[in-house]
């Protein structure tokens, strides 16, 4: 089983994981990476390989990231110039609830990123205008 890892600024990260918990439980192999406001990159790079090596078991990482070239998407780029890292680590920027969870419910059958995007695209939706249609 893949591991996972949500890295966000502020606190959403570990926000997200506790929403994770309600739905999911205890997930294995699961954290949360916040970089903090005045905190070094240094120091967040050095959390970040360090979570990496918790949550992967040898079946490789999937690194939720808030923001495309955000600082924690930055930092997770990293892996990617390692030739072994890049095999093993996965990055999808842009995270939201239904992607995370449909991933965490989904992760020992080895889904398609592809997947897991269209789940996160397909929970984006104008509420009022889906309601006014079933009318």
């Amino acid at each position: 089983m893949k591991g996972i890892i949500i890295a966000s600024h502020g606190k959403l990260a570990s926000g997200m994981l506790d929403t994770i918990k309600m739905f999911s439980g205890e997930p294995e192999q699961m954290e949360s990476l916040c970089l903090l406001p005045g905190q070094e990159i240094s120091e967040y790079v050095t959390q970040m390989n360090q979570a990496v090596e918790r949550v992967n078991t040898g079946e490789g990482v999937v690194i939720f990231c808030d923001l495309l070239f955000g600082s924690p998407c930055n930092c997770s780029a990293q892996f990617l110039k390692d030739l072994e890292l890049s095999k093993e680590v996965t990055i999808i920027t842009g995270f939201n609830l239904p992607m995370i969870l449909e991933y965490v419910g989904s992760r020992d059958a080895n889904r398609d990123v592809d997947d897991i995007m269209k789940t996160g695209k397909s929970g984006i939706v104008d509420f009022k205008q889906l309601y006014e249609s079933r009318k």
